[in-house]
């Protein structure tokens, strides 16, 4: 008896920190941070992106995560396919100022156009270009 409350309390605790989003979007992928403490992981799912070929990446945007202003030398196009995603476009880090995309939705990140993101809640996407292409901070001011 003593054993079964001890798993069903182990359990409860990690369905309190489990994700919200749907887990086929997550299980099975590997993700790794894209920065202590930002909330956000991403995974490339196929291809890479330091080769001259096509590549996909999936993004893992946990609530209160985000990603600070940076740039890619080649386009992005973005998928979400879970959650809604907060995503906005400048040199300059401000939640109030992204667009909300919801699930489903689809857009490009120009080559070289400074964005960021910021997860108002969680959200999973996907982004493919072709590389080689990079992640460069925009410099902050």
């Amino acid at each position: 008896m003593r054993l079964a409350i001890i798993a069903l309390a182990a359990s409860a605790a990690a369905c309190a920190h489990a994700p919200t989003t749907n887990p086929a979007w997550t299980y099975g992928v590997t993700f790794t941070s894209m920065g202590a403490g930002t909330g956000a992981f991403s995974a490339t799912l196929d291809g890479a992106t330091s080769a001259a070929a096509p590549y996909t990446i999936r993004v893992h945007m946990t609530k209160g995560g985000k990603i600070m202003p940076h740039t890619h030398p080649d386009a992005r196009v973005i998928t979400v396919v879970d959650g809604d995603l907060c995503y906005g476009f400048g040199d300059v880090f401000d939640p109030t100022e992204c667009k909300l995309y919801p699930e489903g939705s689809y857009f490009v990140v120009p080559a070289n156009a400074p964005h960021f993101g910021y997860g108002q809640e969680e959200a999973v996407y996907q982004e493919s270009g072709v590389g080689p292409s990079a992640f460069v901070p925009v410099a902050k001011q």
